[in-house]
This record gives structure tokens, sequence and C-alpha cells, in this order.
């Protein structure tokens, strides 16, 4: 399982920029070697041009704003009913390396806090991350739990700790809910994740009230306004990056079905 990650990431960052322009350099530097008088060699300008191309505009807050629009578009509508649980949903986490010590990343991290700060204080809270890769050594869930506990003094009273994965997520997530006898709940994640987060907890039989970390107000920060907005940067080319991997995901998962419950 650990290579099927390994291999569904990788082929996640094909698709997505910078790269498949810098290959489209890459192999427009190549074709230029070839004989003039060779067809392809025709190709070597226009083909760098092009690529060139892209990755500036993918790299420009403009279009970064513009994918982020279309995630926006696809955000769920609260179905009116009353929550019973507060879901929060792992969002990573950083490890040393050298001495292997883990800690929440600050997407978890954010989660987390706004779960703390924004959910009503009656409702019981579900943290669902597991171990994705198999030299973690703890699940997510624990680590969130453990920072919701001590850092922001709310108990929690599920913990989904075997999902790799935001269709995991919910797999999992429900059957625990359901257990409780528990049909909806405000869910909590980054907005940008929130469209195939709430569409994979309503797949899996749980009622979703988003609850969202941010806004589409993000998009496009004051820095960036302007004549800046066609200026690349590597934040903007960051955020371009997780939305299209959000926009691609979404799609992938409205056809592909629900896996099982997972256990550790």
């Amino acid at each position: 399982m650990h290579r099927k990650m390994e291999l569904q990431t990788a082929l996640s960052t094909l698709i997505m920029p910078p790269f498949a322009p810098l290959v489209g350099l890459l192999l427009a530097f190549v074709l230029w070697f070839f004989p003039s008088s060779s067809p392809v060699a025709k190709l070597s300008l226009p083909l760098a041009i092009l690529c060139f191309l892209t990755l500036w505009i993918c790299a420009t807050p403009a279009f970064s704003g513009w994918l982020g629009q279309r995630l926006v578009n696809l955000q769920p509508q609260a179905p009116g009913v009353e929550p019973g649980a507060i879901v929060v949903l792992g969002g990573g986490r950083y490890r040393d390396g050298d001495s292997g010590a883990e800690r929440l990343s600050a997407a978890s991290l954010e989660r987390v806090a706004w779960a703390a700060g924004h959910g009503p204080e009656k409702l019981p809270i579900l943290v669902s991350g597991g171990r994705v890769y198999s030299e973690e050594k703890v699940p997510e869930a624990d680590l969130m739990a453990d920072a919701l506990e001590n850092l922001f003094q709310r108990p929690v009273t599920w913990r989904e700790n075997c999902s790799r994965t935001t269709a995991e997520n919910a797999t999992n997530s429900a059957a625990l809910l359901h257990d409780s006898g528990v049909e909806g709940v405000l869910l909590v994640t980054h907005w940008w994740h929130m469209p195939r987060a709430a569409e994979s907890f309503a797949r899996a039989g749980i009622q979703v009230e988003p609850l969202p970390v941010g806004s589409a107000g993000e998009l496009v920060p004051r820095a960036e306004s302007g004549l800046l907005r066609w200026l690349p940067s590597a934040a903007a080319l960051l955020r371009s990056q997780m939305y299209w991997r959000e926009l691609v995901a979404d799609q992938w998962y409205r056809w592909r079905p629900l896996p099982k419950r997972r256990t550790c």
C-alpha cells in the first residue's frame, strides 16, 4: 500500500504545474539539437514558448485565483439538519528525518484551532487521520486529539486513526458516527478541500454542514492586486498546484466508489 500511495502521488504530480511545463521545456531543448532539416526540429521553438508561457501563467495570482473560483463554485450547501458532532480532518504532519519527532503540519493545526474556536462546545468532536506512510509513528488523529485536549482544553470523543485518504476519512468516520447514532456533522477542513470532503461524507451517509477554514477571500491577497496579479510568484504557483489538485481529485472521487471501512 505504501507503493500505491507513492504511485498516486507521482501520477498527480505529472498533471500539475510546474512538472509538465518543465518537461516540455526539456523536450524543446532536446529537439533543438535535431538536424535543422528534420520536421521535429521546427517544433523546438514553438514548444519552448508554449511551455514558458504556461509556466508563467500558472505562477500568476490571476490564474491561481481563477482556479480557486472553480472550487468556490463547488462549495456544498448546508442541508439544514442539526449536527450531532464536529468532525476535523487531518491535513498532514511534519516529521524530523533524524530524530523521527512528529508534529502537526500548519494545515492540520489550523483545522484543529478552527474547530476549537468556531465549533459549538456542546458538540462532541471526532478527529480523523491515520498513518499514510509506514515510517510514521503515530496516527494523525492522535496528534490532533492531543492538541485539542492539551492546547485548547476540548475533549475528543472519537479518534478515527486508520484512514489515509479523504475517502477513507469519510467511510471510517461514518461508521463510528452511525454506531453512536449521529447522522449529521459540522465538517472542519480548509475551504478548498471542502467540496471533495463534503461529497465523500454525503456518499457515506453523513449529512454535512460545512465549517470551512478560511474562505475564497484568500484567493488574491492585497499584495498581489492590480498589475501584480500577472507577475509570477512562488506563492501563486503553490496555490495553483493545490487548487488544480483538488479540482482533479474532486472529479476522480465523483465516479470512483467509496472504499470499504479500513482497519489498522
